[in-house]
């Protein structure tokens, strides 16, 4: 088992996360719990991430994946980029989607702004820290050891994207409606398009914060605040989800040629 974990850190990670995540979907879906318990599945990725280490570094490993979310004093930049950069191109996107024929993005309906601290918390602690212990926490640094930063952000980002599938065949998530409007192939290719991009933003966040795994949490929890909450880029028109999805493709396609931080490996983290 730990040969195959050290061989195949990526495929080990991705199969156990979406087996944990698959299985309260359909435990729900059999009466086996009750509705709304397959929100159980959130935690999946970092539950993976923790079973994998414990059985390829035993309790040391584990202690030294969970220290990764006391890892708080990196800067103020870093905060910044990680609570308020989403705002940026979820309006970005809006406009441009109007560009092109979209609707004018409407206003009149904000929410008052304080409303967005209660879901960047409760988002932070349920996405960011139910999954980034293992894409980021767990799986970056093994694969930034084998591979240059550039090309572990898109195996990730494509791995995070495969494992949001189960949610486009589950009724009553946004994710079943954009599959209903856009079909599989948009669907599910641009939504995997929009994690490659970001998981690209995250690479760049966690190897300049030391590997904060709180970091990437809170970026997790503020961007699907602002993304999907409080601004809400997809407002019921499915190509507002496509020109985000490029939006955020530029913007990490402008981080890639200014920072200089995805030339070259960058050395891989064990947990030992």
């Amino acid at each position: 088992m730990r040969w195959f974990i050290k061989a195949h850190p990526a495929a080990s990670l991705a199969l156990l996360a979406i087996l944990f995540g698959v299985a309260p979907i359909l435990a729900v879906s059999t009466g086996l719990l009750p509705d709304g318990a397959s929100q159980i599945g959130a935690f999946s990725a970092s539950l993976a991430a923790f079973v994998l280490v414990a059985l390829e570094s035993g309790k040391d490993g584990v202690k030294a994946l969970a220290r990764r979310v006391l890892i708080w004093r990196v800067g103020w930049f870093w905060w910044g980029f990680a609570l308020f950069f989403p705002i940026l191109p979820s309006i970005a996107a809006l406009y441009l989607f109007h560009a092109i024929g979209g609707p004018l993005p409407d206003w009149s309906a904000l929410k008052p702004l304080w409303q967005v601290i209660p879901m960047i918390i409760l988002l932070t602690i349920f996405a960011g820290l139910g999954e980034e212990f293992g894409w980021r926490g767990c799986l970056l640094p093994r694969l930034n050891g084998a591979h240059a930063p550039l090309k572990a952000s898109l195996i990730i980002g494509f791995i995070w994207g495969i494992w949001h599938i189960p949610l486009f065949v589950t009724p009553g998530t946004v994710q079943s409606e954009w599959l209903q409007d856009g079909g599989w192939l948009l669907a599910i290719g641009g939504y995997t398009l929009f994690c490659m991009a970001w998981s690209i933003q995250y690479t760049w966040i966690f190897n300049n914060t030391r590997g904060s795994v709180l970091l990437a949490a809170v970026m997790h929890g503020a961007g699907n605040a602002w993304f999907g909450g409080y601004i809400d880029v997809y407002r019921g028109h499915f190509g507002g989800i496509l020109v985000f999805a490029a939006v955020m493709a530029a913007v990490s396609l402008f981080i890639i040629l200014t920072t200089g931080a995805f030339g070259g490996r960058t050395g891989g983290t064990t947990f030992k």
